[in-house]
């Protein structure tokens, strides 16, 4: 009985037990779904309350804005543009700012400048209108934020700025070019135009040690000379003496003058406004000078170009021999044919040596000059040379080539 008792009373707590953690078990799981609908639902309405939050503070920064906006209009201020808006902003513009020729803006800069040898007169209209609507969009909102028209923006003003400093870096470049080629010197008369006296001077084939878009298309060493007289332009040696240039030397005219007619294409219209309203003095003339030196230029090349024939070369008489000619005239010649093989002659003028002396009158050296005769395809051509001893230990030395002038013409 006993035994009967304790199992009865087993099997009685075993099912209570069960029924206990089956329980517990079905109230746990109430409770997890009760915690997570409170959950959700404080989700919900934390989320609905960040919703509105957010829809009031636009609201208000939206009401705020066209407030500051109305009473800004009211006071005639527009407020700050961004820097994008405007017309379209070529790249040499919205790079950084170039402070020489060697950083990254200032080679773009020389790359765009020294190619318009290669631009058609097309491309360079098209780039100059970019350049010149954005320039004058920069223009006028600087104008306005000075004023008090636009709302003052730090940061838009040095962007602005930077970009018109580009602008006008580009096109001082282009002046710089003009300068290489064209040595005139222009004035203004009375009634505002330009004009220039003498006997003008052109070059071709101008390039820049370490720019390499200058040397591209050209000669390294070598540039053609040409210019008029008598209202007649013509090519010619560095005395101003007619030459006929050869085909290679025709080749690289016409990139010059290609180049010449670009840059007076550039300058037109809005740059040369801007600088005679933005410049003083003298300084008002300065885009006006470059563009009179690009047409006078493209005009006389254009001139030069085609009048280029033998007709043009004038023949002088050979130079007069003086008196060390007879003495030195075999030296001189085998020393100027190691240097041209071209050579056929040489006339020594001088009478005497010309004796040089260092500051303490102790003698360095003893010159004499006379004249390289070479062989070219049109003629002989007598070129201005000297021949020198050096002296030392109390004597003068070999005879040895000494310099080259500046003087060549044709001869007899």
């Amino acid at each position: 009985m006993q035994t009967k008792s304790f199992l009865r009373m087993a099997l009685v707590a075993t099912l209570a037990l069960g029924l206990s953690v089956s329980a517990q078990a079905q109230l746990k799981g109430v409770l997890n779904k009760a915690k997570k609908a409170v959950k959700d639902k404080a989700e919900k309405v934390v989320d609905e309350t960040l919703n509105q939050t957010k829809k009031k503070a636009a609201e208000t920064a939206k009401s705020t804005a066209n407030s500051v906006g109305d009473k800004a209009e009211e006071a005639g201020i527009k407020l700050p543009v961004a820097l994008s808006s405007g017309p379209e902003t070529p790249k040499i513009m919205a790079m950084d700012e170039t402070r020489s020729d060697y950083d990254a803006t200032g080679k773009y800069i020389n790359e765009v400048a020294w190619g318009l040898r290669k631009t058609s007169l097309a491309e360079a209209k098209a780039l100059a209108d970019k350049l010149n609507t954005r320039a004058k969009w920069v223009n006028q909102t600087l104008s306005d934020i000075e004023s008090g028209k636009v709302a003052a923006d730090a940061e838009l003003t040095l962007n602005l700025r930077k970009e018109l400093g580009n602008w006008a870096a580009f096109y001082s470049k282009l002046g710089s070019i003009m300068n290489l080629m064209n040595f005139v010197t222009y004035q203004k008369d009375d009634n505002g135009l330009f004009f220039y006296q003498g006997t003008p001077m052109f070059m071709c084939g101008v390039h820049v040690s370490g720019i390499e878009a200058s040397e591209s298309g050209v000669k390294r060493g070598k540039s053609l000379i040409f210019t008029r007289k008598d209202n007649k332009s013509f090519f010619c040696s560095s005395s101003m003496e007619p030459i006929v240039a050869d085909e290679e030397d025709i080749r690289v005219a016409k990139l010059d003058y290609n180049m010449a007619l670009n840059i007076a294409a550039m300058f037109e219209g809005y740059p040369l406004e801007w600088c005679r309203q933005t410049r003083r003095g003298v300084e008002k003339d300065t885009y006006d000078i470059y563009y009179h030196k690009a047409l006078s230029y493209h005009s006389t090349l254009k001139d030069a170009i085609a009048g280029n024939s033998v007709d043009n070369l004038v023949f002088k008489p050979m130079p007069k021999a003086g008196s060390l000619n007879a003495s030195l005239k075999a030296k001189a010649l085998q020393l100027q044919k190691v240097k041209n093989k071209d050579c056929v002659d040489v006339v020594i003028v001088s009478n005497s040596w010309e004796v040089q002396k260092n500051s303490l009158g102790t003698p360095v050296r003893r010159v004499v000059y006379g004249y390289s005769i070479s062989k070219t395809k049109h003629g002989n051509m007598a070129t201005r040379v000297s021949w020198a001893e050096d002296y030392k230990s109390g004597k003068y030395g070999a005879l040895h080539a000494y310099g080259v002038g500046m003087e060549s013409f044709y001869v007899k």
